[in-house]
């Protein structure tokens, strides 16, 4: 599945007569070194929300993920690590990355899941990334921070940029804390489960 946060981290999608980026709150973050130094690092898949079937059925199955941003081998490229559960199952994906187009502004994630390509808006808080995932005709919105306990005002911010694209609370996917997958070393036999999960997700 593509990132849970971009996790699906860019996978995320919606089927709407959506307004144009220029929705007030919907304004694109520049990605120049210093935006993309500061995404580096842990981040956790929050919420996301979707009117397409498909993505509406992968994100119930969805009951936990987190991500990291490493430094990529080219310019311009970050390489991904996702732990995700779908029910009781947990994936760990290393084969992911991201490639970065400065020119839009735009994020693409390619990996064992698909492709996706999203926008990361402008946030009031640093330790948030609140994706608009922008790749077809479906469009989506998802959200992740640094911490699985996030505040009243990080919420209300996502949800009045889902807004802008259509959403209601209704639409929302949240993802719970006490659903989380270990990542082990790879030492031995400390693996978390690689069972696949029961839908597999959509390539894009």
């Amino acid at each position: 599945m593509a990132l849970a946060c971009i996790a699906l981290l860019l996978g995320l999608a919606h089927l709407l007569n959506a307004k144009p980026l220029d929705c007030e709150p919907l304004v694109p973050e520049t990605l120049d070194d210093a935006t993309v130094s500061k995404a580096l690092g842990k981040w956790f898949y929050i919420v996301g929300a979707s009117h397409y079937k498909p993505h509406q059925r992968e994100m119930e199955l969805l009951k936990n993920a987190y991500f990291f941003f490493y430094p990529g081998k080219h310019e311009d490229e970050l390489q991904v690590i996702q732990v995700m559960r779908f029910n009781e199952s947990c994936i760990v994906d290393k084969k992911s990355y991201i490639t970065i187009d400065r020119s839009n502004s735009t994020m693409t994630i390619q990996g064992p899941y698909g492709n996706d390509t999203a926008q990361l808006l402008k946030s009031s808080f640093d330790d948030t990334l609140i994706m608009y995932h922008v790749q077809q005709v479906e469009k989506g919105i998802s959200f992740s921070a640094r911490s699985q306990n996030v505040s009243k005002e990080h919420l209300e911010e996502f949800k009045a940029q889902a807004a802008c694209l259509g959403f209601t609370e209704d639409d929302m996917y949240y993802t719970t804390a006490e659903a989380i997958c270990p990542l082990e070393d790879d030492d031995g036999d400390k693996h978390p489960s690689k069972v696949e999960p029961t839908v597999e997700p959509t390539a894009e």
